[in-house]
C-alpha cells in the first residue's frame, strides 16, 4: 500500500481485506448454482429411466441417495484438481509480478493452511447442489415411464407455491440486508458486507424463482419478429417448457450479472477517485503520488476483471451444457417437426432462434440485476467519502456482454443440433 501512495486511503485498505473472501464466495456460489442447473437438467433427461427404476421397486430416496453420492465423489475429486491446478498458478503468477518488480522479492507461503477451507467448501458445496438438482427424482412416479414428456408444464411449474414462497422470502431479505448496508454506508466501508450477503441472497431468490421470473421476460423477448412462424415457434416452445428455458437462462444471467456488478461498481470507484484527484489539482498531491494512485486502480481493475471473467466463464460452461443437452433430449421433438414438413434448415434455425430468445432474456436480467447490485456496492464501498454516487456502466462492458452471448448461443446449440439432423425423422420419433 506504501509503495502505491495509498496509505491515507483507509476504505481501500477495508475493500482489499475483504474481496479476496467475496470472490471466494462468488466462485462457490456460482458453481453451485451451475452444477445444480446441470444435475437438473440431466435429471429431466432421464425421467423416463428414472420411472422405469421405480417401477421395479427403487424408491425415489434411495435414487436420490445414490445422485447426491455422486456429487460428494465429483466434488472431492474436482476440488483436489482444483487445489493442485490453482496451486501451480499462483507459483506462477507470484514469480512473474516478482520478475516485473510488481510484488516484492521475499518468499511466500503458497501452501498455507487456510488452502484447506476452499477444498471443504467446494466439496459441501457440489454435494449441496447435486442434493438441490436431484431433487426431482422424488417426484418421478413409476406411471411415468409410459409418458415421452421429460419436462414440468407451464401450469405444474406455476403450481410450485413452496418454491413462489421461498423466492420472495429471499428476495425481500436480500433486499432488506442491501438496504441496511445503504444505511451503513456513511459510518463504515465495512457496510459492504451486509449488502454484499444481501446481493448473494436476493440472486439465489431470483435463482429459486427463475420460473416465475424468466418466462415473462421471454414471453416479452419472444414478441419480437413473431410475425416470422418460426420466430413464433421458437418462442413458444420456450414458453412450453419453463423449467428447461429457466435452467438455460439462469446461469448466463448470473455470468452477466456478475461482469456488469464489478463493472458499475469499479467504474463508479475510479469516477470518485479521479474527481477527489482533480479536486486536489492545485499541487497539494505530488504528481508520483496521482500517477501511482491511477495505477493502482487499473492494476485492480485488471485483477478483478480476470477473476470475476473466471467465474463468468463457468457459468458460460453451464449454459453451454444446458442448452447441449436440452437439444439432445429433444431429438424426438425435432423429428416430429420434420415429420410435419419442416426442412432441416428450418428447424435449425428454429432451435438458433429459441436459444437466442433465452440469451437476449438473460442478457437484459442481467443487466438490470448488474446495475442495481453494482450501485449499491459501491456506495457501500464509498459511502464513508461522503459521496452519493451514480451508477457507471461503461460502454465496452455492454458490448462484450451482449455480443459474447449472442455467439455462445449460437456455439452452444450449433453442434447438437447437426448431431439430431443426422438422425433420419422415423429414427428420432423412435428414441426412448
Amino acid at each position: 500500500m506504501g509503495a502505491t501512495g495509498l496509505d491515507d486511503l483507509a476504505p481501500v485498505r477495508a475493500i482489499l481485506s475483504v474481496v479476496g473472501w467475496l470472490f471466494l464466495a462468488i466462485a462457490l456460489y456460482v458453481g453451485a448454482i451451475v452444477t445444480a442447473n446441470t444435475c437438473a437438467t440431466i435429471i429431466a433427461g432421464q425421467t423416463r429411466t428414472i420411472a422405469l427404476q421405480r417401477l421395479i421397486g427403487a424408491t425415489g430416496a434411495g435414487l436420490r441417495a445414490r445422485t447426491t453420492r455422486t456429487g460428494l465423489l465429483v466434488g472431492a475429486v474436482g476440488g483436489a484438481v482444483g487445489t493442485v491446478v490453482g496451486t501451480g498458478l499462483s507459483a506462477m503468477f507470484v514469480t512473474v509480478l516478482r520478475t516485473d518488480g510488481f510484488l516484492p522479492d521475499t518468499t511466500y507461503d503458497l501452501v498455507p493452511w487456510e488452502l484447506a477451507l476452499p477444498l471443504v467448501a467446494v466439496v459441501l458445496a457440489t454435494w449441496g447442489a447435486f442434493a438441490a438438482g436431484s431433487r426431482r427424482v422424488l417426484t418421478v412416479t413409476p406411471l411415468q415411464a409410459l409418458s415421452s414428456s421429460v419436462e414440468p408444464s407451464r401450469a405444474d411449474v406455476r403450481s410450485g407455491r413452496a418454491r413462489t414462497v421461498w423466492a420472495v422470502l429471499l428476495v425481500t431479505s436480500g433486499a432488506l440486508l442491501m438496504v441496511l448496508g445503504l444505511v451503513l454506508s456513511p459510518a463504515t466501508p465495512a457496510a459492504v458486507l451486509p449488502a454484499a450477503l444481501g446481493g448473494f441472497v436476493s440472486f439465489a431468490g431470483v435463482a429459486v424463482g427463475a420460473t416465475i421470473v424468466m418466462p415473462p421476460v421471454l414471453q416479452l423477448i419472444g414478441r419480437i419478429g413473431s410475425r416470422d412462424p418460426v420466430v413464433l415457434l421458437a418462442g413458444r416452445n420456450a414458453m412450453r417448457a419453463p423449467g428447461r428455458s429457466s435452467r438455460a437462462t439462469i446461469g448466463l444471467v448470473i455470468g452477466v450479472t456478475l461482469l456488469v456488478t464489478f463493472a458499475v461498481a469499479l467504474g463508479i470507484m475510479q469516477h470518485v477517485v479521479e474527481t477527489q484527484m482533480a479536486a486536489m489539482g492545485d499541487g497539494s498531491l505530488p504528481a508520483d503520488a496521482v500517477q501511482a494512485q491511477r495505477d493502482f486502480f487499473v492494476q485492480l481493475n485488471a485483477v478483478v476483471s480476470v477473476i470475476v471473467g473466471f467465474s463468468a466463464v463457468i457459468a458460460a460452461v453451464g449454459v453451454v451444457n444446458a442448452l447441449a443437452l436440452g437439444v439432445l433430449q429433444r431429438r424426438r421433438e425435432l423429428g416430429l417437426l420434420r415429420v410435419l414438413g419442416l426442412t432441416g434448415a428450418q428447424v435449425r434455425r428454429t432451435i438458433v432462434t429459441e436459444a437466442v430468445q433465452m440469451v437476449v432474456a438473460a442478457v437484459v436480467t442481467g443487466l438490470v440485476l448488474g446495475t442495481i447490485y453494482g450501485w449499491v456496492g459501491g456506495q457501500t464501498m464509498l459511502g464513508s467519502l461522503g459521496t452519493v454516487v451514480t451508477p457507471v456502466l461503461p460502454p465496452a462492458t455492454v458490448a462484450v456482454v451482449v455480443v459474447g452471448a449472442l455467439v455462445l448461443a449460437v456455439v452452444a446449440t450449433v453442434a447438437p443440433v447437426r448431431r439430431a439432423m443426422r438422425v433420419s425423422p422415423t429414427e428420432a420419433l423412435a428414441v426412448d
